[in-house]
């Protein structure tokens, strides 16, 4: 998906000649300026060198000296490449204001902003390339839609959505994109809204090249309302229109439905019998697969996944989870086999990152770092995720002081990663170091202060630790408001509320947020409520599901060792 394979760009001369003309002994020399071309050769060279904060920074200086709109858009795209985010809004305002018309350096700025969570900012440049574009309002709003569809910030997506839907309100193209956006950022009652409204506008008359568009709108009505807690009407239409109209895009789109309402069994179900449809059975197998894994049935997901390999279909997703299911069998060695066959696609890098982890722990520590090393450059654009997920592999191994080490050079090559200051605020809470977790955090909210990722991540770890209990529930509320249907927000307010007191008002919270993701430390949280309510029969219930599915998650084990010690 992202990979990006680097060949030698071989080595680049560089002479640098400077002169400087005394005009007699009294006088102090002008301080001398190295030209643009310097900055460049140097950013090139860094490049070739997988430096990219140096590269980044050596373009920036450049843009400064060279007003030409062309290389002010080399500029900007090595600072996007590097993932400098607060590089590339100095260098596209540079370039904006050597072209204020280039919506391409627009373009460039609103990314930027959009990656630092600055939502006005950001707002203000989309809002000119959409208003200028000779494309017109509805095709830059649509392919915005596939922009955003493809960035992890999803709460930053979801806020932009709002402002531009705002803007745009007679817009159909403009309603589906903070549509589809809300339904990502977990705010489906927003999403509920401006599908409604879309499917207004667009009329009951629609022509023969809305029909598409109007089933789109309409399954994303279905769904928002379903994740909203009010799945029976959609259900119902949707099974209607399948059984009147049983097109197998029909039939998948109900199964889809019935999993997003956690109809599970009746999903499965369902892809049965898609999966005896030759034009669907790959999807029907892939999704059969993945939910019988999520459910903790590993051999009903091993069925599914093998049937894959059989077909020659999502092979990678195959791979991948097959080799998660050695994993957790304890079959290493086949794990690994699984991982090293996984090519493609957004598993490509975990899968890398789980043969790296199995390396370490089991006496191939040398060819997990080899590993890592040629996985950052080969995949520069998820350096910090893999930064990330190389010190939690080091932590896990025992050793904290590498973690740290890998982590501090992160931060210096990408000051800008949330990636990383969340990485190092985790290994320093690990480590007993929760006033350097608390600070880290801390610094996060303050560049991101309306980020719900931000808000929940200090509140929950001042929850955790019984601190500021008022401030913390403050915290994670906002976040709520933003997010509420997130279930790592569920999980962080039941907890604050249990913290302070109110086991009641915190199952229902985290009963919803178990209900959506069934991983330990919710199963952990959701029992330990529990067990305080004299429910130890429930609680034991939820943390066996939970252990099948997530078996060494530390928080799980360590609340289900404490809680039976005491008892």
């Amino acid at each position: 998906m992202f990979s990006v394979s680097h060949s030698a760009k071989g080595c680049l001369g560089l002479g640098l000649i400077a002169c400087a003309a005394c005009v007699g002994p009294a006088n102090k020399p002008d301080a001398i300026q190295a030209p643009q071309v310097f900055y460049t050769l140097t950013g090139e060279i860094a490049l070739t060198r997988h430096e990219p904060r140096v590269a980044a920074l050596q373009y920036t200086a450049a843009a400064e000296l060279d007003a030409d709109p062309k290389f002010l858009a080399r500029a900007s795209e090595v600072t996007d490449q590097c993932l400098q985010p607060t590089l590339s809004v100095i260098v596209a305002t540079r370039w904006i204001g050597a072209d204020p018309a280039a919506i391409e350096a627009h373009r460039a700025a609103a990314k930027a902003w959009l990656e630092l969570f600055e939502i006005g900012p950001a707002a203000e440049q989309y809002r000119f390339v959409v208003s200028t574009s000779t494309r017109g309002a509805d095709l830059e709003l649509t392919d915005l839609e596939a922009e955003l569809s493809l960035t992890e910030n999803v709460f930053a997506a979801r806020l932009l959505a709002d402002r531009l839907a705002a803007d745009y309100p007679t817009s159909v193209a403009a309603l589906r994109l903070e549509g589809f956006a809300a339904l990502r950022g977990d705010a489906p009652a927003v999403a509920v809204h401006s599908f409604s409204a879309a499917l207004e506008l667009l009329g009951a008359g629609a022509g023969e090249p809305d029909k598409g568009l109007r089933r789109e709108l309409t399954q994303g009505l279905w769904r928002a309302r379903i994740l909203n807690g009010d799945a029976q009407e959609p259900l119902a239409q949707s099974q209607a229109l399948s059984e009147r109209e049983a097109t197998p895009a029909n039939q998948l789109d109900h199964a889809l439905l019935l999993l997003a309402a956690q109809q599970d069994d009746a999903a499965l179900a369902q892809l049965q019998l898609l999966a005896r449809q030759p034009e669907l059975a790959p999807v029907a197998l892939r999704l059969t697969g993945l939910v019988e894994f999520q459910n903790g049935r590993l051999d009903a997901a091993s069925d599914a996944f093998t049937q894959l390999l059989t077909l020659g279909k999502f092979i990678d997703d195959a791979f991948y989870y097959l080799g998660q299911i050695a994993e957790r069998h304890g079959d290493f060695e086949r794990a690994v086999r699984l991982y090293a066959r996984v090519q493609n696609g957004d598993n490509a890098v975990p899968a890398l990152l789980r043969a790296c982890a199995i390396l370490q722990v089991h006496g191939a520590a040398g060819a997990a770092q080899d590993l890592l090393d040629h996985l950052v450059e080969e995949e520069p654009q998820r350096a910090p995720e893999i930064m990330a997920a190389r010190a939690r592999i080091y932590l896990d191994a025992g050793d904290a002081a590498q973690a740290f080490d890998v982590l501090d050079r992160g931060a210096l090559q990408y000051p800008d990663s949330v990636d990383i200051r969340y990485a190092r605020a985790s290994t320093y809470e690990s480590q007993g170091r929760i006033d350097a977790a608390l600070q880290e955090l801390k610094q996060v909210l303050k560049s991101r202060p309306e980020d719900p990722a931000a808000l929940n991540a200090y509140g929950y770890t001042l929850a955790d630790h019984k601190l500021k209990l008022g401030y913390a529930r403050t915290l994670i509320e906002r976040a709520h408001a933003t997010a509420p249907k997130n279930a790592a927000i569920l999980d962080s307010l039941g907890w604050v509320l249990f913290r302070q007191g109110h086991a009641e008002q915190a199952l229902t919270y985290l009963n919803d947020a178990y209900a959506d993701d069934r991983g330990g430390d919710i199963a952990a949280h959701l029992g330990e409520v529990m067990w305080s309510m004299g429910r130890r029969a429930d609680a034991e219930r939820v943390w066996s599901e939970a252990g099948a599915i997530d078996s060494d998650n530390k928080v799980l084990n360590a609340t289900r060792q404490r809680l039976r010690a005491e008892h």
